[in-house]
C-alpha cells in the first residue's frame, strides 16, 4: 500500500494502469495485469478512506483538481516513464511565485550518490515562443540553483530543461534522451 500511496502522491492524478506500469517495471508484480488490479484495489481502499478521490476512470489526490484531460494525461505518462526507471523526487505543477512560473514538473533523479535535476515541460499544441519564454526565464533567473537546492534539499549545481511531446527546441533535451 505504501508504494501505491507514494506514487499517487507524486503523480497527483493517474489511472490504476499508470501505477500498475510503475509497479510492474519495478518488479513488484510479474504481470502488468496483476500490477494494475492490485494498484486498483489499493487505490479504491484509499478512496474509500477519503484519502484520495476516485473519479471517472482515474484517481487524484485531494489537492488536485485536474479533470485528467490531454495535458494532464501526457504529464502523468511522462512522470510514469521516469518512475518506472528511477527513484525520483518530483514536484508536479509547482508554482514559483517569485518568477511567475508553474513548470509542469521539477524532477530530481536519484541513483546511489548521483542525481540529475531537470525541469520537465510537456509540450502538446504549445507555440514554440511560449516554451522559449519559459526557458529564458529559467536561464536568466540568478537564484534558480539556490531555489532548486532548497526545494530538493540537495545541492543542485546544474539543471536541464527536458521536454516530452511534440516540440523540441534549442536549449531542451527530449525526455527519452534524458532518461
Amino acid at each position: 500500500m505504501r508504494l501505491v500511496s507514494g506514487f499517487i502522491s507524486t503523480l497527483k492524478v493517474a489511472t490504476a494502469l499508470d501505477i500498475g506500469e510503475i509497479l510492474h517495471a519495478r518488479k513488484a508484480y510479474t504481470s502488468i495485469q496483476s500490477a494494475r488490479v492490485n494498484a486498483q484495489k489499493k487505490l479504491n481502499v484509499k478512496a474509500d478512506l477519503g484519502e484520495i478521490e476516485k473519479c471517472n476512470g482515474f484517481y487524484r489526490t485531494l489537492d488536485c483538481k485536474s479533470d485528467y484531460k490531454d495535458h494532464a494525461k501526457l504529464l502523468t505518462k511522462a512522470t510514469v516513464e521516469i518512475l518506472k526507471r528511477y527513484d525520483a523526487i518530483i514536484y508536479r505543477e509547482h508554482t514559483i511565485t517569485s518568477i511567475g512560473l508553474r513548470p509542469d514538473a521539477l524532477v530530481l533523479l536519484k541513483r546511489e550518490n548521483i542525481g540529475r535535476c531537470f525541469i520537465l515541460e510537456v509540450v502538446n499544441n504549445e507555440p514554440e515562443q511560449y516554451l522559449k519564454q519559459k526557458i529564458d526565464v529559467w536561464r536568466s533567473w540568478p537564484d534558480a540553483l539556490d531555489y532548486l537546492s532548497s526545494l530538493f534539499k540537495y545541492r543542485i549545481p546544474h539543471f536541464d530543461i527536458v521536454v516530452s511531446g511534440d516540440l523540441v527546441i534549442d536549449g531542451t533535451i527530449p525526455l527519452k534522451e534524458a532518461l
